[in-house]
């Protein structure tokens, strides 16, 4: 049962006709603010970035052919062996008396 105060009512719920002290109720006031302290909610979405960076490179393969020319000198040596021959006819023979000659 509701307490319908300042009435009092007897424990079986009737009322008994006793009005007990009275009561003064003063007008409501308003105090200064108070402040709590803030309640700081915070909702966090994480999202990953994908950033292509491009590091160019270069590789130059490099073949390389050397061609070294070796310029020979041979040297040949010859031999000659040079005979030379003169013929040499003696003048005729004037004609001869002797057989001995």
């Amino acid at each position: 049962m509701r307490n319908n105060y300042p009435y009092n009512h007897s424990h079986h719920g009737g009322y008994c006709g006793y009005l007990g002290p009275t009561f003064n109720q003063l007008p409501p006031q308003t105090v200064l603010v108070q402040y709590d302290p803030i309640y700081r909610n915070m909702s966090f979405t994480g999202q990953d970035i994908t950033v292509p960076v491009v590091q160019p490179s270069c590789t130059t393969n490099v073949y390389q052919k050397s061609y070294k020319y070796m310029h020979l000198f041979p040297r040949t040596e010859s031999i000659v062996c040079q005979e030379t021959n003169e013929h040499f006819y003696a003048p005729p023979c004037p004609p001869r008396s002797c057989p001995w000659c």
